[in-house]
């Protein structure tokens, strides 16, 4: 009798020292879990770069309509991006307060457009100024119609960019053949503006196109020649006004190069030489020159002639 109740007492041991291990392996096991959790997150406090942040889900009125109103259509100029964007102006519509959570918004391309971060964080990090497109990435409103501006990345170049709305099951359609601005606007403040009698226009720093067009045939600028390139971006125009002319003279020369006729664009911006200027128009002047050397130093003066002015207009500039 006296061994079986010892029995029953090393039993009654065992299994509470089994149970003393399991929940001390436990604890052990959550807290290596929460470590890893904090340490992960410290880390990614002190490295992320990120300065526009994915927003957390809202709740979606069930009878939400949204409806396209206009948009932008930012074309990366650049070739560094790797992607293209639409600044969208959409409308909410609801009988109730608007609330609409944008990861119910897809694009053709299997882009959420709550999750947008990475794409708004590589414009910041290349220095383009993303504050200038007015965009939100959070969709709650009081009143009962809301409409904002909300950014849509793309990647390739298609000629249409759909967006399917989860909720209906509705489709907005956007042509990208139209509405063309460009990544490069972004760094306006990089450039200039030039005022000449109530017309004003942005003048963009140098840059250098590899690709033109002759008579609308594209051609590849030879390894021999540099075409320096300067966007012009009409803000405010009075009257009928073009450029009738235009020479870039480089740093430490005295060579006048002449603006390529109109004949000549590039694959990315028509030549605005000789044409009658429109508002918020954006195209470039050409200019076509020798490269004896590979050095990068293309600084120098634009000289820019206006049809409402007798003077030439000077702008000093650097290469982009």
């Amino acid at each position: 009798m006296a061994k079986k109740k010892n029995r029953v007492r090393i039993d009654r041991i065992i299994i509470l020292v089994l149970t003393v291990v399991l929940f001390i392996s436990l604890l052990l096991l959550g807290g290596v879990s929460l470590y890893r959790m904090l340490n992960k997150n410290n880390s990614t406090s002190t490295t992320d770069t990120v300065v526009y942040t994915d927003p957390d889900p809202v709740n979606t009125v069930s009878d939400i309509k949204v409806e396209l109103v206009d948009y932008e259509n930012y074309v990366d100029d650049t070739d560094k991006l790797g992607f293209s964007f639409v600044v969208a102006e959409l409308k909410f519509t609801s009988a109730d307060a608007v609330s609409f959570d944008l990861g119910n918004l897809q694009t053709s391309q299997k882009i959420y457009l709550n999750s947008v971060s990475k794409y708004m964080s590589t414009l910041e990090e290349q220095g383009y100024k993303t504050s200038k497109l007015n965009v939100v990435n959070t969709v709650s409103y009081e009143k009962s119609v809301y409409q904002c501006r909300i950014f849509i990345p793309y990647t390739t170049a298609d000629s249409a960019l759909r967006i399917i709305n989860a909720v209906d099951q509705s489709m907005i359609t956007i042509d990208l053949d139209s509405k063309i601005h460009y990544v490069s606007e972004l760094k306006l403040d990089t450039s200039q503006n030039i005022n000449v009698n109530n017309t004003s226009v942005n003048v963009s720093s140098c840059s250098i196109s590899t690709m033109m067009l002759h008579n609308g045939e594209e051609y590849e600028v030879a390894s021999t020649l540099r075409v320096f390139t300067f966007r012009i971006n009409v803000n405010t125009l009075e009257g009928n006004v073009m450029i009738t002319d235009a020479k870039f003279v480089k740093d430490g020369t005295s060579t006048e190069i002449p603006c390529m006729n109109s004949e000549y664009s590039s694959v990315k911006a028509e030549n605005v030489l000789g044409k009658k200027l429109v508002l918020g128009e954006n195209g470039a002047l050409f200019f076509e020159t020798e490269c004896m050397d590979e050095s990068p130093d293309y600084s120098g003066t634009l000289f820019i002639m206006f049809s409402n002015s007798p003077d030439w207009v000077k702008v000093s500039t650097v290469l982009e």
